[in-house]
């Protein structure tokens, strides 16, 4: 009988021991560092909010934020308005992530100022935050990573004087993003800014990010100014509208410049609807933005700005740019 209850004694301080040993194995600090795992040791989960998740730059984006969340092994959900323009909608999702406790935040913000409260207050929290695509003065920013927009505007710019052969008094057309938006202005900042020794007469039209409005804001404009010599549009959503309209005057001669680099953009420049596009990085923008949230999280450091680059894209090497995109996409 002692025997018996030796043994039952051994045999239970056994199983404690092995069970205590497999808790700190799950629950220690070893695997967290290498993983995607908060203090809990469940996964972190990083809101992204993007001006809008409706156009294809930006489903090219999530695609990179996509590839990293599923390498670092972390979770990322999504959100945007409807259009770039419904600013108010996407300070609201940057505050409801704040509330929910997210353990990092991403956000392509589409109005600098206004995004400012929902920033501070995610900062308040203690909760990370990365600027993709476009900056705001939120000095508490992890980093902005994306596009430099003004010297990517000057590269179109650029092109305009050089290759298209501008002159002196001629009419250029920019059909732009919001009034407000730094994407946009530094965009169209760029461009104006490369070809400030030609004396060119800018006529500069905001069509909101929006395929359509840039249709019938490209047609206003060559009723009235029938002697455009060429167009630049600040995304290729508006630079596809402002085709469409210079196809129904008959216009289609007129050099266009799209901006983005989209699946859709670099289609219209491969038959010939668009004579150059500025091709942002957007995939790799989504990827960095989610890797510097998370290396922010672990503790390491991140550089406080990284440009991810644009090139011009032309006939000569649009198809080898199309293959890049849908390879990114999966298609």
């Amino acid at each position: 009988m002692k025997y018996k209850k030796h043994f039952m004694m051994s045999l239970t301080i056994f199983i404690l021991v092995i069970l205590t040993a497999c808790s700190t194995e799950e629950s220690g600090g070893g695997a967290s560092s290498n993983s995607g795992e908060n203090n809990s040791g469940s996964k972190y989960k990083f809101g992204v909010v993007l001006m809008t998740l409706n156009s294809e730059y930006w489903k090219i984006t999530m695609a990179g934020a996509k590839d990293a969340a599923k390498e670092l092994g972390v979770d990322v959900e999504f959100f945007g308005p409807p259009e770039e323009s419904q600013y108010e909608q996407q300070n609201k999702m940057v505050e409801d992530l704040v509330v929910s406790g997210a353990d990092a935040i991403i956000v392509a913000p589409s109005q600098a100022e206004a995004i400012l409260p929902a920033l501070n207050s995610a900062d308040q929290q203690g909760i990370p935050v990365v600027l993709a695509d476009a900056d705001a003065n939120f000095d508490s920013k992890i980093s902005f990573i994306g596009t430099e927009n003004q010297k990517a505007g000057t590269l179109g710019g650029e092109y305009a004087s050089e290759q298209l052969k501008l002159k002196d008094g001629d009419k250029v057309a920019i059909i732009r993003g919001q009034l407000g938006s730094k994407t946009h202005d530094d965009r169209t900042n760029g461009f104006m800014e490369a070809l400030k020794d030609k004396n060119i007469d800018f006529i500069v039209q905001d069509a909101q990010s929006d395929r359509l409005k840039a249709v019938n804001i490209m047609e206003n404009i060559l009723t009235a100014n029938p002697d455009i010599k060429a167009v630049f549009a600040t995304s290729d959503e508006m630079a596809l509208g402002a085709s469409k309209g210079l196809e129904n005057k008959g216009k289609s001669d007129i050099p266009l410049i799209g901006f983005d680099g989209t699946p859709n953009g670099l289609d219209a420049l491969n038959n010939g609807k668009m004579t150059a596009n500025i091709a942002q990085q957007p995939y790799q923008i989504g990827y960095s933005a989610v890797e510097a949230a998370y290396k922010t999280k672990k503790g390491e450091e991140v550089e406080k700005r990284i440009d991810t680059g644009a090139l011009v894209i032309t006939e000569e090497n649009v198809k080898e740019e199309i293959g890049k995109i849908n390879g990114y996409l999966g298609k």
